[in-house]
């Protein structure tokens, strides 16, 4: 048995390492390229596709009581992996490094990704929800106006390399163009250490999903606040890279999910039905 890498954008097959989409080939001595569709019935061979998830970012994606991947996340990407007829392994990675690691061919796609224009230029998507974005400071913390034109002298904490940041980078602009204190805006490798820094005391506040907020809030009575304005309208979806056909492999499986209604039933065990969406769209003109 061997473990060979898929390459999609070269069709070289080369000797697989951990954290890469692979094919377990069994019983025979050659080997040869390999597309991203589901195995010939019949074939003796599976395709296992490697799937980064963040975790701390429940419900999308967060370790269970047992240290398992578990969440909204990890959940619909194995059933997408099941319609198509290939094995996930959900494996914990930052977002960051989730997207740089789409590109360098180790994922086969990247669940949670907010659909944005710079996104678009390297990416293709396939919808999976919508969400919008909020604020949370600590339960006696700070307040936090409707306006984005509030954030103006709060610190704010981020995950690195989510859509958010250029967002509040952009408004910090305008604070200091208003002759307003700028937004500091602090990012961490993952939504846990970006609530840590609000908790100890580094920030005055974390940015999240407003799904996630929710959560959190009712997990952790008594610690948050939900304050300030609700802002970023955004679709997500599971992003690939461009030109490759994952996408609409994607938005088929999807498709076939929601008419199932596997989809409803996965919201459902999270609390999250009011992020579903009646059909998943390939690159979506990003909300204004």
């Amino acid at each position: 048995m061997a473990l060979v890498r898929i390459r999609r954008a070269l069709g070289v097959v080369a000797v697989g390492v951990l954290g890469t989409i692979v094919l377990s080939a069994c019983g025979g001595s050659s080997t040869e390229s390999v597309s991203a569709s589901a195995p010939a019935s019949g074939t003796s061979e599976s395709q296992v596709y490697v799937i980064p998830q963040q975790v701390g970012v429940p419900p999308y994606s967060f370790l269970d009581d047992g240290g398992k991947l578990a969440g909204l996340l990890p959940d619909l990407s194995t059933a997408l992996g099941e319609e198509m007829g290939v094995t996930v392994k959900n494996e914990q990675a930052s977002f960051e490094n989730s997207l740089l690691g789409l590109q360098r061919g180790a994922y086969a796609w990247v669940p949670g990704a907010d659909v944005t224009a710079e996104r678009l230029k390297k990416f293709d998507f396939a919808t999976t929800l919508i969400e919008s974005y909020g604020f949370r400071v600590k339960a006696d913390g700070i307040t936090i106006g409707d306006s984005l034109d509030d954030l103006c002298g709060v610190s704010v904490a981020v995950t690195a390399g989510s859509s958010p940041v250029s967002t509040l980078k952009d408004q910090s602009k305008k604070c200091e163009a208003a002759g307003k204190k700028p937004v500091d805006v602090q990012t961490f490798a993952d939504q846990a250490t970006a609530d840590l820094a609000v908790k100890s005391g580094r920030t005055d506040a974390s940015t999240a999903t407003s799904s996630g907020l929710g959560y959190q809030t009712r997990t952790e009575p008594g610690v948050w606040k939900i304050t300030g304005p609700i802002y970023q309208a955004i679709d997500i979806g599971f992003a690939s890279m461009k030109g490759d056909g994952m996408a609409a492999k994607l938005q088929q499986a999807t498709e076939a999910l929601i008419k199932n209604g596997t989809y409803a039933k996965i919201l459902a065990k999270y609390g999250t039905e009011n992020m579903s969406i009646k059909s998943s769209v390939i690159n979506p003109e990003p909300h204004a």
